[in-house]
């Protein structure tokens, strides 16, 4: 059942960048547990995992499903009694617009998937993650975490409110080995950045398995990341980040 690989955990893996860190993982020969509310996605990336000769396990979950991420949590423990990585990248857009135009059920929404399903995540895979000897996992922010862009309401304040949730999580690990990174990844050719910008040019935009690698260079670097947050849109070039940063 794998137990001599090293196993990865990537939520929001039936597409966009999570499909291609999970794809570029599995070419590492470690074994991946992809996880997305959209089967018919997932599926897909699976048989491109598997086509490339890599393995993974497959779970559909909705992340505001949260009893299904403690489950999730205590199958990981069953079957490999660890976690090497945890890559959190599934999140939802919610609609822009004024802020006091958004319905309360999709600000709920959009802070449950994008925010406090990452808590519930944390407390599922902590003790697992500690479990390994070089644990790593990364969560993947937006700009507007940080920056107050009219309109972008909801998807802005659950970003922001998961950027500060995971540096209060490093602090309270400073001491161990357990390396956790923010990642902001920029502008991307994803589902998301269409829906959020329709009709932009996609020439413009980077191509999810570029930044892909570049993430996965990140995670692979022989560095104690502790809440750092890396912005992708300040590296001039991927060549930038090999070696020692």
């Amino acid at each position: 059942m794998h137990h001599d690989k090293k196993i990865s955990l990537v939520t929001g893996a039936g597409e966009g960048i999570g499909a291609e860190i999970a794809i570029e993982l599995a070419k590492t020969d470690l074994h991946v547990i992809i996880t997305d509310k959209n089967l018919t996605r997932l599926t897909n990336t699976e048989n491109i995992i598997i086509s490339n000769g890599g393995t993974c396990t497959v779970v559909e979950l909705d992340m505001k499903d949260f009893l299904g991420i403690d489950r999730l949590g205590l199958e990981i423990f069953k079957r490999w009694g660890k976690l090497d990585i945890l890559i959190a990248n599934a999140a939802m857009l919610g609609t822009l617009g004024p802020i006091h135009h958004q319905s309360n059920d999709e600000f709920l929404e959009v802070m449950m998937v994008n925010s406090i399903s990452n808590h519930r995540l944390i407390r599922s895979c902590d003790a697992l993650l500690k479990k390994s000897y070089n644990p790593k996992a990364c969560f993947l922010t937006s700009t507007v975490a940080i920056e107050a862009r009219p309109f972008w309401g909801a998807y802005a304040v659950s970003k922001a409110s998961l950027e500060h949730m995971i540096k209060i999580w490093s602090a309270e690990n400073k001491h161990n080995n357990l390396s956790i990174s923010i990642i902001n990844p920029g502008k991307t050719n994803t589902r998301i950045r269409n829906q959020a910008m329709p009709g932009e040019n996609i020439e413009n935009l980077q191509n999810p398995s570029e930044i892909a690698k570049i993430i996965i260079n990140i995670i692979f670097l022989n560095k104690l990341y502790k809440g750092d947050t890396i912005d992708l849109t300040k590296l001039n070039q991927s060549s930038n980040i090999t070696g020692s940063r």
